[in-house]
């Protein structure tokens, strides 16, 4: 119970604060403006640093959550043993070996929350100087203090120890170099590295970029050329374990989510079989990704198009996918509240902490009310149920309304970014790829 109510008062304080800070915009705009602090270390400082110190050194916690998980696959890698062979491992080969390091330096769970910690703070970075270069410094860095503070990235950052953010950052970062270098070859080979370091759902985020490249075949020989040694390696040494642990994943039943919501009135028709059911909404979700990619009418600055595209890809698969829980709000709140969100739109503002609230929170009552999973209403005579249910289907309209708004966004254009230096007249022309 500590921890709900540690997550709960953490999530009204944070609220709070960021009301008080909104009240105050243009104030606090100028001052960000006029100082020439290094904001963005600050804001780690006091809104990462400190509560991870405070939490995990000063008060003992040891990291909770998916993180002993990923201890295991992390200890795995330290071995040098290969993937998916001692160590369940529902992410990307190499994952592991990318958290190593830290930990080798220090044998500790708590490494990889710092870990984590840090590459958010580089996907802060990253996105204020991609994105919105219309807006003033203050205004950027009022952006950034705003999404440190909400609900979802604090608490699946700090307490959790959560990745997703780590999917934004590779697909803009590799992107960007992509458009710096005009070579969609090298394009190719970073966007398959980040794959190989993610999670597999990162190859959604690969299909709108093949289709709307012009270059398609010098793309999947970059590609390729990091990916097929790498399947090739893996299917010889594990067999097909490297795809069956990631796929497993969507076999199991959670919530909050389409099928979490219906279950309680089509459990005759539904079963628990989470085999079959991944497949329908797996084709669901790739028909949005499908419509979304079509709606993109300027290939060239398809940059512009990536906050919206890839809050709609995630936002929809939240709501569709039947093992799907409201962490993955921690996936593209940085690029929604950044790119995607009117500041001067209290409407929006006040629906989006609320969903902060309530996204930040239902994962720990859920699991510590046994992850209910309703084959019937006669379970909401329980009014612990009920209310957790209720719960339910507020988080799964506010990930809809996300989505709605992300899809609204691409049919309206790209948003405004920072475009790449033009290539040198060396690399220019060689493999070009206009995306």
């Amino acid at each position: 119970m500590l921890i709900l109510l540690v997550k709960a008062v953490a999530s009204l304080v944070l609220t709070v604060g960021i009301l008080l800070l909104l009240s105050r915009q243009k104030q606090v705009e100028r001052y960000l403006e006029s100082s020439k602090l290094p904001w963005n270390g600050v804001f780690f400082v006091l809104l990462r640093l400190a509560p991870f110190l405070l939490t995990y050194v000063v008060m003992g916690f040891e990291p909770q959550s998916d993180v002993q998980y990923f201890y295991k696959i992390v200890q795995s890698a330290l071995r040098l043993e290969i993937p998916y062979l001692r160590a369940l491992n529902p992410y990307s080969p190499f994952y592991g070996y990318m958290l190593a390091l830290p930990v080798a330096i220090y044998k500790n769970s708590r490494m990889i929350v710092l870990s984590l910690l840090l590459f958010e703070m580089g996907c802060v970075w990253l996105t204020q100087r991609f994105f919105l270069p219309n807006l003033s410094r203050g205004e950027r860095w009022f952006r950034c203090l705003i999404y440190y503070m909400l609900p979802v990235s604090f608490v699946f950052s700090v307490f959790s120890g959560q990745e997703d953010v780590l999917l934004w950052g590779a697909v803009i970062g590799a992107y960007w170099i992509w458009q710096r270098t005009q070579n969609a070859f090298l394009g190719g080979i970073l966007m398959g590295a980040g794959l190989l370091l993610t999670k597999a759902i990162f190859v959604l985020l690969l299909i709108p970029i093949f289709f709307l490249t012009r270059r398609k075949l010098s793309f999947v020989a970059g590609a390729a050329l990091i990916g097929l040694p790498v399947f090739v390696w893996l299917y010889l040494t594990t067999g097909t374990r490297f795809l069956d642990q990631p796929l497993h994943e969507g076999d199991y039943l959670k919530a909050p989510n389409w099928r979490s919501l219906l279950n309680p009135f089509f459990y005759q028709y539904l079963g628990v079989n989470g085999k079959v059911g991944k497949w329908p909404t797996l084709a669901i979700l790739l028909a949005v990704i499908g419509l979304v990619t079509v709606w993109v009418r300027q290939r060239d600055k398809l940059m512009g198009y990536l906050p919206a595209l890839y809050t709609a890809i995630f936002a929809t698969m939240t709501v569709v996918q039947q093992s799907a829980i409201s962490v993955y709000a921690y996936a593209f709140m940085l690029p929604l509240l950044f790119c995607l969100t009117n500041f001067r739109n209290r409407t929006q503002m006040g629906l989006l902490l609320a969903f902060n609230v309530l996204a930040a929170n239902h994962p720990s009552i859920w699991w510590r009310m046994h992850q209910p999973y309703y084959n019937s209403v006669r379970a909401f005579s329980n009014p612990a149920f009920l209310a957790e249910y209720c719960l339910e289907w507020l988080v799964v309209a506010g990930f809809a309304w996300i989505a709605y708004r992300a899809m609204r966004q691409v049919r309206q254009g790209p948003v405004a970014f920072t475009p790449p230096p033009a290539p040198t007249p060396q690399i220019e022309g060689r493999g070009a790829a206009s995306a």
